[in-house]
């Protein structure tokens, strides 16, 4: 019997084995990591072509209920979270507020929504709720977005928003709660300057009341003591 120590074509027998231990599995790995490429980015292509199908179904609608029908058509891309925003905008003007309510929840409720489309839908939701007289509720949907705080481009208006109307119900704790929470985000945004502003107003008519504003860097003006004089000008042929 013939071993690998004394046999000559053992001894190659076992070396190609052993070539074939390494080369084999090497090959397989790069096999799947190239069909796993070329999976994904068939997807990719995929996605392209359904949100410019889309996007051209967007364009040719005219009116909300259009609007919906792309939506569900072309269900999971960001040209359906449109459709439907553009819908929900459309009902909104039209003064169908329930309808509005009904497209703007389903961009919120949607777990692949876009977080700023997330929060223009909850916008949406709130001055609908708020044009519908339900003034609590859309309170909470205004608070919804202004918690996001810097998290969120729509926070300060948010913010002010739930602040009107707690003003308009009388409300002036809610009030100067929210103004507050609106001027310490953002300092360069007009309207966190405009909330600060009107909580020193708040504080102004109401002497007792005690309000902290963030303070907004001013550049500190050049007295003449610390001005540097001009420089005189060279004598003349020079």
């Amino acid at each position: 019997m013939a071993t690998l120590e004394s046999d000559d074509s053992n001894i190659l027998d076992a070396e190609t084995i052993n070539w074939r231990l390494i080369v084999y599995p090497i090959l397989a790995a790069v096999v799947v990591v190239t069909g796993g490429f070329g999976y994904y980015y068939y997807l990719q292509n995929q996605r392209e072509e359904m949100e410019a199908t889309a996007r051209a179904a967007v364009i040719q609608a005219k009116t909300p209920e259009e609007l919906v029908k792309v939506a569900d058509q072309f269900p999971h891309t960001d040209q359906a979270t449109l459709a439907l925003l553009s819908a929900a905008d459309g009902s909104f003007l039209k003064r169908d507020y329930a309808t509005a309510i009904g497209d703007y929840q389903r961009i919120i409720n949607a777990a692949d929504t876009n977080p700023d489309l997330r929060d223009a839908a909850q916008l949406g939701l709130a001055s609908s709720l708020e044009a519908s007289g339900k003034t609590e509720d859309a309170i909470s949907a205004y608070l919804e977005v202004g918690g996001r705080g810097a998290k969120s481009p729509y926070a300060p208006f948010a913010y002010m928003a739930a602040a009107r109307l707690y003003g308009q119900r009388g409300d002036n704790d809610g009030e100067r709660t929210t103004l507050a929470a609106a001027a310490a985000l953002d300092a360069d945004s007009p309207t966190v300057k405009e909330a600060q502003y009107q909580l020193k107003q708040m504080a102004a008519a109401t002497p007792s009341m005690t309000v902290t504003v963030p303070p907004t860097t001013v550049p500190s003006p050049v007295t003449p003591a610390t001005a540097q004089p001009a420089p005189e000008p060279p004598p003349a042929g020079k």
